[in-house]
C-alpha cells in the first residue's frame, strides 16, 4: 500500500506539471465552453424542452472521445517505448499498483476538467439572473449529470489505460482508445434503434441493449433516478479492463 500511495503521488505531481494535461485541460475548457455559449444562445430564441445545462452535458461524448484518449494514450505507451516500464517493473512496486495510480490519476484529472466545466453554468446564472436563473443554472441536472460522467469515467478511463498498455505507440493507443469508446458509447443507442423485435434471431440482444444505453443513464442520473444496473456495468467493467491491463504488464517484465 505504501508503494501505491507513493506511486499515485508521482502521477498525480507529473499530471500537474504536463503539457499533455495543460493542452487537455484547455481544449477541455474549450469544447464546453463553446457548447455550453451556443446552448444559452439557443435557449434565448425558442423555448425548449431541456435546460442549457441538459444540452450541455448531452454532448459529454465529445471531450470523452477528443481528450480523454489524450490522457491516457502516454500513460504507458510512452513508457514502453522509452524503456522506463521495464525499470519501474524492476522495483518493489506491483504492476498492480502502477496500473491502479495511473488509472486514478487519469480518472482524478478528467473529473477536476469536469468540475472547471460547473464554473460555465454557474457564471451565467449569476451574471444573466432575473427569474430563470435557476432554470439557468439547473443545479440537480448538473450534478447528477457529473455523478454519471464520474462514474462512467470510471470505465472509460481503465479502457484508455487498457490501450495503452498494448502499443508502444502513444498515438496508436489513443487511435485505439478513440475506437474503443466510440463503440461503448454508441453500442447502446445503435442497438436500441435496431428492429430487435421482428427478428427472432436477434432476440438474445433485448437484454444488452437495455443495459448499453449510455445517454438513458445520462439522463437517468441528470433526474435523479438512481439504477444499480448502470453502477455495475461500470464497476464490472472497469475492475475488467484493469485485470487485463494489470496481466498486460506483467507480461513485459
Amino acid at each position: 500500500m505504501r508503494h501505491f500511495r507513493t506511486l499515485l503521488a508521482h502521477e498525480l505531481r507529473s499530471a500537474a506539471l504536463s503539457w499533455n494535461t495543460w493542452a487537455a485541460g484547455g481544449l477541455f475548457l474549450a469544447l464546453m465552453g463553446g457548447i455550453h455559449f451556443f446552448a444559452l444562445v439557443d435557449a434565448t430564441r425558442a423555448p425548449n424542452a431541456r435546460t442549457p445545462v441538459e444540452a450541455t452535458l448531452w454532448f459529454f461524448w465529445l471531450p470523452l472521445l477528443c481528450v480523454l484518449p489524450l490522457l491516457t494514450m502516454r500513460t504507458f505507451a510512452e513508457e514502453r517505448r522509452s524503456g522506463t516500464l521495464a525499470a519501474l517493473l524492476t522495483t518493489p512496486a506491483s504492476a498492480a499498483a502502477v496500473v491502479w495510480a495511473k488509472f486514478l490519476s487519469v480518472w482524478t484529472v478528467w473529473v477536476v476538467f469536469w468540475l472547471l466545466f460547473t464554473a460555465f453554468p454557474v457564471l451565467a446564472a449569476q451574471r444573466l439572473g432575473g427569474p430563470d436563473a435557476t432554470r439557468l443554472g439547473d443545479p440537480a441536472a448538473l450534478w447528477g449529470g457529473l455523478c454519471f460522467i464520474a462514474g462512467s469515467g470510471l470505465l472509460h478511463a481503465a479502457v484508455g489505460i487498457l490501450c495503452s498498455c498494448v502499443t508502444r505507440s502513444a498515438a496508436l493507443a489513443a487511435l485505439l482508445a478513440f475506437i474503443c469508446l466510440l463503440a461503448l458509447t454508441a453500442a447502446g443507442g445503435a442497438m436500441e434503434t435496431l428492429p430487435i423485435e421482428s427478428w427472432e434471431w436477434l432476440g438474445w440482444m433485448r437484454e444488452p441493449a437495455a443495459h448499453l444505453r449510455t445517454f438513458g443513464h445520462l439522463q437517468d442520473f441528470a433526474d435523479g433516478i438512481l439504477d444499480s444496473r448502470p453502477i455495475v456495468l461500470y464497476g464490472t467493467g472497469t475492475l475488467l479492463c484493469l485485470g487485463l491491463a494489470v496481466l498486460a504488464v506483467e507480461g513485459q517484465e
